[in-house]
């Protein structure tokens, strides 16, 4: 049975073997409940959509988990790009991977072998398929003809091609004849707003001397040689047009699409075996940015640039530091007092205000504490909290307000952390004063990729404060 094709120019391809319907310009299957939003993206409005909605509900469409997946050495499905892949040797295995750093881990973690292994010997190529894409990617090996398998690695090599030592990127090679030329629209429409629009609006890149240079200039050129770290460019560009627009129904697909653009960065950042120093880097930075604008509750701990956690900030003897620093603040006339230290600007002085006074409320709050070492946690995160804030008022730059904002997860001690994990009240209530101090300055001075964050993290706090006992929540009453 011939497959069933729909919409403008039939670029719905329904395949009853399998239960999908693909799309044969974006090449992979839409599921069930991402049609309305897809053809919305394809610009198909009111009526056209209705109607060819009511036919699509006439097929017999399979959930991702459910679709049954071609035996091993069909030919490719039509309308899907072919990827060159891996196939272990292992006995009765034959799991297949997109990369050998993911067919290495498997080794390890499945096999128990040492990723020292000579490849070769492991893994056999092979050409692979998926029908869905993201977290539903599922593969299967297929042999195509020698046309197909010419035109399927084209693309592929863009990616498995070796990064050159500068940021330049190199022209590609004469294209096979095989290849088809087929334009994005779409993707082009993101890729020019970030370039515009989005690029100006972002924080100063930590491996650029200005904002305008590293987001673009830097960070394009290292995207345009890399199809990973491009999804997480475009999936920023993608969220900055859904917040700036009016139209619900055109948000909500600029916001899958973010998502599902998210999706391909995270994935193919973790199959990637990437080791410039810069490309780490502008990863990074683009996954913070993306992890605020995406389903918010805490923000991801500030990373160095080698991708770990930044644990030798302060050391101990800082973190004492800056307590005794604050319990020499007792009062407002205290030579020490924090909030007398910038009279210039009255927001930043009502600000430390009230941290100054937030030792004093908390221990009437509380009751006395059980661990001394946590006093001392907790007081130092407030310290760190006034440094921050300092910075933070220091100009009304978004870059300076976003560094101050995210240098503070990183200069609080671990255990405080800990701390905010096991619901200790005292850690939940430092952190959402700064989040109503902090996040909200970055936000107010032009992070964009910041709103509702301040809203999300206080309701996160909120909820897990003890009910019991009213004068708890007093501590964060008013914050905003």
């Amino acid at each position: 049975m011939p497959p069933l094709r729909l919409g403008p120019n039939n670029f719905l391809e329904y395949d009853s073997r399998y239960g999908v319907l693909i799309c044969r310009e974006c090449q992979y299957a839409i599921q069930k409940s991402a049609l309305q939003s897809h053809l919305l993206r394809h610009k198909i409005y009111r009526e056209q959509r209705q109607r060819l909605l009511s036919s699509i509900a006439q097929l017999n469409l399979f959930e991702p988990d459910e679709v049954p997946l071609p035996a091993r050495g069909s030919p490719p499905i039509d309308g899907l790009p072919i990827i060159s892949g891996y196939c272990c040797t292992a006995v009765n295995c034959g799991n297949l991977c997109a990369s050998t750093k993911r067919m290495r881990r498997h080794r390890s973690e499945v096999h128990g072998h040492s990723e020292t292994e000579v490849f070769s010997e492991i893994a056999r190529p092979a050409n692979l398929q998926t029908f869905f894409r993201g977290t539903k990617i599922r593969y299967f090996e297929v042999t195509p003809s020698a046309a197909e398998g010419t035109a399927g690695a084209v693309n592929e090599q863009l990616q498995r091609r070796p990064s050159p030592a500068h940021h330049s990127p190199t022209p590609l090679e004469t294209p096979s004849k095989a290849f088809p030329l087929g334009i994005d629209l779409e993707i082009l429409t993101y890729f020019h707003h970030f370039t515009a629009t989005t690029s100006l609006t972002l924080p100063c890149a930590d491996f650029a001397q200005n904002a305008l240079h590293g987001w673009q200039t830097d960070v394009v050129l290292l995207a345009l040689q890399r199809r990973w770290l491009m999804c997480g460019l475009l999936a920023i560009s993608a969220i900055h047009l859904a917040m700036l627009t009016t139209d619900t129904d055109i948000e909500r697909v600029h916001r899958e699409r973010s998502a599902q653009l998210f999706s391909e960065f995270v994935a193919g950042w973790e199959m990637s075996a990437e080791m410039d120093e810069n490309v780490v880097m502008a990863a990074v930075q683009l996954r913070r940015i993306l992890r605020c604008t995406r389903d918010f509750i805490i923000p991801e701990l500030v990373l160095s640039p080698n991708g770990m956690l930044d644990d030798n900030a302060y050391t101990l003897e800082e973190t004492f530091s800056h307590a005794s620093r604050i319990l020499s603040a007792t009062s407002l006339s205290d030579a020490g007092n924090f909030g007398a230290s910038f009279p210039g600007d009255p927001m930043l002085s009502a600000t430390l205000s009230r941290l100054d006074a937030l030792p004093s409320r908390m221990t009437e709050a509380l009751g006395r504490p059980e661990s001394t070492g946590n006093v001392f946690i907790v007081l130092s995160a407030i310290a760190t909290l006034v440094e921050s804030c300092s910075g933070s008022f220091a100009s009304d730059d978004p870059g300076m307000a976003w560094r101050a904002m995210a240098s503070w997860l990183t200069k609080v001690p671990n255990h405080f952390h800990s701390m905010v994990s096991r619901r200790d009240p005292s850690a939940l209530v430092v952190l959402a004063h700064w989040a109503a101090t902090l996040i909200k300055r970055a936000e107010n001075c032009g992070c964009w990729f910041l709103r509702g964050s301040t809203e999300a993290v206080l309701r996160f706090v909120e909820q897990r404060l003890p009910r019991d006992d009213r004068e708890i929540p007093s501590l964060i009453e008013g914050l905003e």
